[in-house]
């Protein structure tokens, strides 16, 4: 299931379900109910509170219009979007923090359809513009349920966000079609051809970066072909592992295919084979790593009914 962190558009049906579930509060969640939302000064400061938080921190969702009961969702508590709109809440955050969120969106929730029953939805990114100060010349960040008070420490490091590079490993690309071969021995081998592609996820450009790709190459059933276009070494059977390394830079938001091999199981392949078998990939940046598994059953999805209507 996906969670309601990772999507774009939020429904009744969403927030009934966070309800229903009893979902807890964490460092990237966070209920309020519909007294969070009003017209004094310490109402809207708590609000620029809370939102700098997040955005100081890891990101999240702060949602308006949810009581808690021991930091667990428990009933809807409306807000009425005539008196309290999107623009008004937009307003605040705004003009009571420094400097602007980029990317932050409010979702408003109408509970059957009714204005006057209204849930705000505020997403919030992990700010690559942070550290952000409210109006009271202060930071924040979220710990546990709560949003508290930076160190100094910890601002002067967030000053350098926005100089750090993170890539991820985007996408896999898998060619639509197996290629069954003979080889010496007489034997099968089905051959499917792999792309990796990352992404660059943050604001810095990136220069020096690898991937790594690991399974055991010592076993026999497995085989492996590289695509010599790519800067590679070659698969190494002790370590297990075939490296690719950048050709070029990795600009902000940009995806870049940084490696290919042609993988080959032999045949016939069992469903056992290749949940128990797994492709486990590293990519490095300047400022860390990161990793992704997969079985190989998410590859080959289709190759036990391939082998029965191609022979």
């Amino acid at each position: 299931m996906i969670s309601i962190l990772d999507k774009d558009i939020i429904t009744e049906d969403d927030l009934q379900s966070l309800i229903t579930l009893g979902v807890e509060e964490s460092i990237n969640l966070d209920f309020k109910a519909a007294g969070s939302i009003d017209i004094t000064d310490k109402k809207k400061a708590e609000i620029a509170k809370d939102v700098s938080a997040f955005a100081n921190s890891a990101g999240g969702m702060i949602i308006y219009g949810i009581n808690e009961v021991n930091h667990k969702a428990s009933s809807f508590s409306p807000i009425d979007g005539n008196t309290y709109t999107k623009e008004w809440l937009e307003q605040i955050i705004q003009t009571r923090i420094q400097r602007k969120i980029e990317n932050l969106k409010i979702i408003p929730v109408r509970i059957d359809n009714d204005i006057h029953k209204s849930i705000y939805v505020i997403k919030i990114p992990e700010s690559s513009s942070a550290p952000h100060m409210t109006s009271d010349k202060k930071f924040y960040k979220r710990y546990n349920f709560e949003s508290v008070q930076m160190e100094e420490y910890e601002i002067r490091n967030l000053y350098n966000r926005k100089d750090k590079t993170e890539l991820v490993i985007h996408n896999i690309l898998s060619s639509p079609k197996i290629k069954f071969e003979t080889n010496d021995e007489n034997e099968s081998i089905a051959y499917l051809d792999l792309k990796f592609q990352v992404k660059n996820i943050s604001k810095a450009i990136e220069k020096d970066y690898k991937l790594i790709v690991q399974l055991n190459f010592r076993d026999y059933s497995v085989k492996f072909r590289v695509n010599s276009n790519y800067n590679h070494n070659q698969p190494d059977a002790n370590s297990g592992s075939i490296s690719f390394h950048g050709l070029s830079p990795i600009f902000p938001d940009e995806v870049l295919t940084i490696g290919e091999f042609e993988l080959g199981v032999k045949t016939p392949i069992t469903t056992e084979f290749t949940e128990q078998k797994k492709l486990h990939m590293l990519i490095h940046d300047s400022c860390g790593t990161g990793e992704m598994i997969i079985p190989l059953a998410d590859l080959y999805d289709n190759i036990i009914n391939l082998e029965q209507t191609n022979w």
